[in-house]
């Protein structure tokens, strides 16, 4: 029995030392001092329903310049970028090939003409019929309309400027072989607008309307916002890369800009229904996978910081944009959440350089 009651009696003791120890801990870790946090207001973000295109400026005005027959190029006098003056020569077909055919189309004719001379005179003595000097007649007007169309096809292996403007592009080269038609070179015509050519998704495309207004900033004009308007939407994709190519008419374009110049677009387009994103900074974010992340908001209320998971709709320069588990107005963390854990208290700071002797990171 004595030894029963000592084995009660330490067991208890230990019981009551643990009790004490517990609840020591306890107070402990109420009695931490509050993590220093800087913190962001959860803001609405209307903009993120415009369409970003990215592209390139384009005269408003250009054309693909090609030759009318087949052939091998002899010469081509300009490259991508060169000024060109209406009238000006740009590019020339090896000739002696159509050459040899405006001398046998000649030939041709001259061979009609002699057959006709010398069979009609004999129509009025009653040695030919009339339609065999008709059907010399028809020969020889044949064969001189073969010797118009080589000639003109002949005009036509020279290619000549339009209009005052710019190379913006060559597609051949000198002695290279080219059907006829193919662009050869691609050359404003001598206007002053610009538009800016992109390529955007299916998805995109959608929540897009003829008219739409956009904000423009080329890279070449940082700071500078130009004005636009979408006056085009394909109507098929291309086939290569699936996107479908829009163009936006330009406004106030600044002194300087050329065809060439890369671009940044927002459109307006329709919000997507029954989501309104909001936006916060990219510091925020704790961790992401997917299409979600974590970060820590604060309770007013009890001055603690609560993990929290959100839907990531997008980013937008140094924002985050969030369309599920935030609501505008809110708090988050924007800087000193590795010193955090869920429901730790904290305390709102304007600058976290006083505080860098503070607590280690949580693991």
């Amino acid at each position: 029995m004595a030894g029963l009651r000592v084995f009660w009696t330490t067991a208890s003791l230990a019981m009551l030392l643990a009790g004490c120890g517990q609840g020591e801990g306890a107070k402990a870790a109420n009695a931490e001092p509050p993590v220093p946090v800087l913190v962001s207001a959860v803001r609405e973000a209307p903009e993120a329903a415009n369409v970003i295109a990215y592209g390139t400026v384009r005269s408003d005005k250009e054309g693909a310049l090609s030759f009318k027959i087949g052939g091998l190029i002899k010469s081509l006098k300009v490259d991508t970028g060169d000024r060109v003056k209406k009238g000006q020569i740009l590019a020339e077909l090896d000739q002696r090939e159509i050459d040899a055919e405006a001398s046998r189309a000649s030939v041709q004719v001259e061979k009609a003409r002699r057959d006709l001379d010398r069979i009609a005179p004999l129509l009025e003595k009653g040695f030919v019929s009339r339609q065999r000097v008709q059907d010399a007649k028809s020969n020889y007007d044949m064969a001189v309309a073969d010797r118009q169309t080589v000639e003109f096809n002949r005009s036509l292996a020279t290619i000549t400027a339009p209009a005052d403007g710019v190379v913006l592009q060559r597609h051949s080269d000198v002695n290279e072989i080219v059907a006829a038609g193919a662009p050869v070179l691609t050359v404003s015509q001598g206007s002053t607008g610009y538009i800016l050519k992109a390529g955007l998704s299916d998805r995109d495309v959608a929540r897009l309307a003829l008219g739409s207004r956009a904000r423009v900033m080329l890279d070449a004009f940082p700071g500078v916002t130009l004005d636009g308007v979408l006056r085009r939407i394909s109507a098929t994709s291309d086939e290569k890369t699936g996107t479908f190519e829009v163009e936006i008419a330009l406004q106030n374009v600044p002194q300087g800009a050329e065809s060439g110049f890369m671009g940044e677009a927002r459109i307006a387009a329709k919000p997507v229904p029954g989501r309104t994103n909001v936006a916060i900074p990219a510091s925020a974010i704790l961790e992401g996978h997917g299409g979600t992340a974590t970060v820590y908001r604060l309770d007013p209320a009890t001055s603690t910081a609560e993990l929290v998971r959100v839907t990531v709709a997008g980013v937008d320069g140094d924002d985050v944009l969030i369309s599920d588990g935030l609501a505008p107005g809110a708090e988050v963390v924007s800087a000193g959440a590795p010193y955090l854990r869920d429901g730790a208290k904290v305390k709102i700071v304007t600058d976290l350089a006083p505080e860098a002797a503070g607590p280690e990171p949580r693991s």
